[in-house]
């Protein structure tokens, strides 16, 4: 008679998918937890010279039989380099230790080209803002059952806006800036452009950028009032005396006319039909619309990335389904399809980095 023995029984769904899951799904939040330790305890600052494990545990008051295995992960995801090679005297001195069977020279660590381009405070292209709000991001998610059961958190658009100008401005200058100035530059004769208007500008940097390279230009970023404190410090920073700010908010304000170009780049209104109307007011006959957006497409297949833009919400300007779009916002080809209705004639579209899209209209 056969027994029946439960211990023998097998899931009907393998659990290695599952196992999987978590198991990548944590080591994500180990990285994390591990670059993010390296800069709160300032390593890399620690790291622009060579130091063995030791010397770093000493120099920074650091458990001794942690840091080797610290530096290593920090070598296996690209932050670290590890340097074995010595010098001559040093190199006899170890091959002499060895045949005397003392310990060989143990490796000294440096920060990789990586890190010491991102994530050291000096560097132009420093992404310390840029991670700080990353941090920020992920406090969000540890609330995720509380925002489930209650809801998005709603924010203040000045005090968020004001913050993260600077994560923005850092992430552009990592190379869409480069790119969408020069593409601009490409389809638009700057050298007729002499009033711009970047609108929700932010950062300023594309207007900075765009009157560096014309110095006829006048150039004007529109934005509300605490983010157009963050953009003088801009302007100041880089010396730009032809670029200047007007406080407001293009929901409510008007945005002035005799502009020969409106630039608009990632923000609440780039596909808001509503503002088609005060865009093309504002610009001369023969001038020039530029807006680069994210379009739907590249956000809407990810609903983890839809669920990370929803956690949190605007007062007055509540989010869309999808990611970086708003209630008042419409699919971006239907957006940029509504410009003809108000003698906007697109006549270039190119996609861009980070699933960016570039479009041009000009005014008939």
């Amino acid at each position: 008679m056969k027994v029946k023995n439960e211990l023998m029984e097998t899931p009907a769904v393998d659990a290695n998918r599952l196992v999987k899951t978590m198991e990548n799904s944590t080591r994500g939040l180990k990285e994390y937890r591990l670059i993010g330790t390296a800069l709160e305890l300032e390593v890399f600052e620690a790291l622009k010279t060579p130091l063995r494990a030791g010397e770093l545990a000493e120099k920074m008051g650091f458990d001794p039989v942690l840091v080797p295995h610290f530096c290593e992960a920090l070598v296996r995801l690209g932050m670290l380099d590890r340097v074995e090679e010595v010098a001559e005297e040093e190199g006899k001195e170890k091959e002499g230790e060895e045949k005397a069977g003392k310990s060989p020279v143990l490796p000294r660590y440096v920060n990789s080209e990586l890190t010491a381009t991102y994530l050291l405070k000096e560097s132009p292209f420093s992404q310390h803002q840029y991670l700080s709000e990353m941090s920020r991001n992920a406090a969000l998610w540890t609330r995720l059952p509380e925002l489930i059961k209650q809801g998005p958190v709603v924010v203040d658009k000045g005090p968020f806006f004001w913050r993260i100008i600077s994560c923005m401005a850092e992430n552009t200058r990592c190379g869409l800036l480069q790119e969408a100035v020069c593409t601009v530059m490409e389809s638009v004769d700057l050298g007729k452009v002499r009033r711009l208007l970047d609108m929700g500008g932010g950062h300023g940097l594309y207007s900075i950028a765009f009157a560096k390279m014309n110095e006829q230009l006048e150039a004007f970023v529109f934005d509300l009032p605490p983010v157009t404190i963050k953009t003088k410090q801009y302007i100041e920073k880089y010396g730009a005396s032809n670029v200047d700010v007007i406080p407001g908010d293009f929901f409510k304000d008007e945005l002035g006319t005799g502009y020969d170009m409106v630039f608009s780049s990632f923000n609440p209104g780039g596909k808001a039909p509503e503002l088609i109307p005060k865009i093309a007011s504002a610009l001369n006959e023969g001038g020039f619309f530029v807006t680069l957006q994210v379009p739907d497409e590249n956000t809407k297949f990810d609903p983890l990335f839809s669920l990370d833009w929803n956690l949190w919400t605007f007062e007055d300007t509540k989010k869309g389904g999808t990611g970086y779009c708003f209630e008042n916002s419409v699919p971006f080809n239907e957006y940029i399809g509504m410009l003809g209705d108000y003698g906007l004639e697109v006549f270039r579209t190119l996609d861009l980095k980070e699933g960016a899209r570039m479009v041009f209209a000009k005014k008939k």
